[in-house]
């Protein structure tokens, strides 16, 4: 392989790390003499084409991304080039010379107190910056920290997020938190790693300890316990260090900088200790001219963190944890103290959007843009607003200008898409969810409305590869093959449908549509156990779930069980005494038992809840020419005619022609032929 130039270019002077699907060379490239690189090799899983074009466009989105941080940030390993060689994926980055972290924690000697604040901050530092651009590491450890030889400053490298696109989890289990194990890293996933590094550093551990190190939990709460008596380290660290490494990553800090505010927060106290201990060794020399009083003046405590901040940061923590009107609250009075606090201003804004007031959300959106006008969030946040307050226009506007304040942020164009939906703006919207997919390529949820919209203009087939590239994304998306399968049903693809509705279920086991659905292609296939049994499930879930009912109803009427079926009804109807269809169907079962009256009554009451149930009319048309009423007969059918005609349901409009035409050629009504009255689904 050595004789083989890479790109063109790039020679192999050594293997660094070999994994099961990653390799890492030292090369150089030919171009630059006496160079040196870093050269990942990805090796995809599969070599389905489809698989492959989710996974390339996946992959020059995240090498980008990390491309464009290392330019920004001269503490992040640059990525020099990035290719696609036999259907494997390359990335070349910059060596760094210098020793990794390893070389300082790790090695079974604990570092100080100041040390492992020294290197948290530094670190914390670069994680803001990574975070704020939307990144997350994904792999946070000594190795991958290096102490760079030419100013001994900390460098981070081996980000997560190229690997990602292979692999479904990156990172070393002993650095890596419960929520990224499961393939759904958060921000603060970094966090909890670097606190696992800094207790390692404070405790002087080995590498074998770590793992030893996340085995050693409270029984009761599943939290690491670390700290013992040996360990040199004060409460207020010890208490940032637990809160890093929180299992449930809600109670965890949620933000890079939340802890560097608490470790600056500690080194200022400690800094002013330490002054104060001066201070007193100088005045205790002094012969007693200085009073007592005058000593005091100089031992002020330290300056008290902002008031506002604190509510503010107060308030964020309670949002996390879903404590939203305690959470407004502490954003209010941050407020009063501070009217000029843009984010205490969004941050309430978005807290009355999660509480249902979106009339205060807009409120607060609107201050804060007032506040800052280039702020934006705001505007997509005020978005947001004022579509669930029906204002689609004014929504519009404002994802517009957040869009010009910032073209590379793809739920802008999403959230607009969502709206020109709602306006029936339907090749505005797709363009709007093509936008998305353009700037974020893994974008699943733009996948997937553009799909379902596509699916609704009966462009089944590009409906279909959205929802293959949502699950090529995530296999786990119940939605996407739920969609999926809707799609084929739309196709005749029943089969498929039902593979799709069962991967959603197997995926979700309380996905009711799902069971809902493969019922009814079931029953539309005469397996009438199956499809009992899908019923059976959904009202097993939700026993108040009335569309179950219906479809249960309808299946039973299918297989001549009309009791059963008026049975479902009835209880359809108790949940819903204004549900039309229960009443129409209801009214089907009746006349199929010979019950003219009943059905003539339940027809009725259908069109009196709806005025324009056009099956309703065709079904009391038919009726009544049973009873002999030929005159209300053809009433009923020709209303049934024209209002399916203004639907555009073409058979159902035949039919209702034909039935008149029946009737008005009939000598006597006896001599109607009898015809199938028609129901419906809800």
């Amino acid at each position: 392989m050595n004789s083989h130039l890479l790109n063109g270019r790039y020679r192999i002077l050594t293997v660094l790390n070999t994994e099961e699907v990653t390799q890492t060379y030292l090369v150089e490239d030919t171009s630059l003499p006496n160079s040196k690189f870093v050269l990942k090799q990805l090796r995809p899983p599969s070599n389905n084409p489809q698989t492959l074009k989710i996974l390339r466009h996946l992959f020059v989105s995240k090498a980008t991304t990390l491309q464009q941080l290392g330019q920004e940030h001269n503490q992040i390993q640059k990525l020099i080039d990035y290719f696609e060689e036999k259907e494997e994926f390359y990335i070349v980055q910059e060596y760094i010379p210098g020793n990794p972290l390893t070389e300082e924690v790790l090695q079974g000697k604990p570092l100080r107190e100041d040390q492992v604040i020294s290197l948290l901050l530094e670190i914390l530092e670069i994680l803001v910056f990574v975070h704020v651009r939307g990144v997350i590491h994904r792999n946070i450890k000594p190795a991958n920290i290096i102490r760079r030889q030419s100013d001994s400053k900390l460098v981070l490298v081996d980000f997560g997020v190229v690997k990602e696109v292979i692999l479904t989890s990156v990172g070393n289990s002993e650095y890596l938190p419960n929520e990224q194990s499961q393939g759904n890293p958060k921000y603060n996933s970094d966090i909890y790693a670097l606190g696992i590094v800094a207790i390692a550093a404070i405790m002087g551990l080995q590498a074998n300890d770590i793992s030893r190190l996340k085995n050693q939990k409270n029984q009761l709460t599943g939290e690491i316990i670390w700290r013992n008596k040996t360990t040199e380290i004060s409460r207020k660290l010890t208490n940032i260090l637990n809160k890093m490494v929180r299992l449930n990553y809600r109670k965890r800090y949620q933000y890079a900088t939340e802890v560097l505010e608490n470790l600056k927060e500690l080194t200022n106290y400690e800094y002013n200790k330490q002054n104060q201990k001066k201070l007193w060794l100088i005045l205790s020399g002094i012969a007693g001219c200085i009073t007592l009083g005058v000593g005091t003046w100089f031992f002020q405590s330290p300056k008290p963190v902002n008031t506002a901040q604190k509510l503010y940061q107060q308030g964020v923590n309670k949002y996390e944890a879903g404590k939203f009107q305690e959470a407004v609250e502490d954003f209010t009075q941050a407020i009063q103290l501070d009217s000029q606090n843009v984010l205490a201003y969004n941050r309430r804004g978005d807290t009355f959007y999660r509480l249902g007031d979106y009339q205060k959300a807009q409120a607060d959106s609107s201050q804060a843009i007032l506040l800052n006008p280039q702020d934006a969030n705001a505007y997509y946040d005020r978005g947001f607003s004022l579509y669930e307050l029906g204002k689609y226009k004014e929504a519009i506007a404002d994802y517009t200008q957040a869009i010009k304040l910032d073209a590379k942020n793809p739920f802008f164009y999403y959230g607009r898409g969502l709206t020109r939906i709602k306006l029936k703006d339907n090749k505005g919207a797709i363009g709007d969810f093509s936008k998305a997919i353009a700037v974020k390529p893994d974008y699943s949820e733009a996948y997937l409305q553009r799909g379902i919209l596509r699916r609704r203009l009966k462009l089944r087939q590009a409906a279909i590869q959205d929802f293959d590239a949502v699950i090529g994304i995530n296999p786990s998306d119940a939605k996407a093959y739920y969609q999926r399968g809707l799609t084929q049903v739309a196709n005749q693809q029943k089969d498929a449908a039902i593979k799709d509705y069962t991967n959603a279920i197997s995926i979700n086991p309380k996905y009711i549509e799902a069971y809902l659905n493969r019922g009814d292609i079931y029953s539309d296939q005469g397996e009438q156990l199956e499809a009992t049994e899908d019923y059976n499930k959904v009202l097993q879930i939700n026993p108040k779930f009335t569309p179950a009912y219906i479809h249960r109803g309808l299946h039973r009427f299918s297989f001549g069980d009309y009791k059963g079926a008026i049975e479902d009804y009835n209880q359809a109807l108790e949940l819903n005494s204004k549900d039309a269809a229960a009443y129409n169907n209801r009214g089907n079962a009746y006349l199929e038992m010979g019950n003219k009256k009943a059905a003539n009554q339940d027809y009725s009451q259908a069109i009196a809840i709806n005025s324009n149930y056009a099956l309703a009319y065709y079904n009391r048309g038919i009726v009544r020419a049973k009873m002999g009423n030929k005159k209300g007969a053809i009433a009923d059918l020709k209303k049934s005619a024209k209002l399916f005609q203004q639907k555009r349901e073409k058979d159902s409009y035949k039919d209702a022609l034909k039935e008149i035409a029946n009737l008005q050629n009939s000598a006597t009504v006896k001599t109607t032929r009898a015809t199938s009255a028609k129901r419906e689904k809800n």
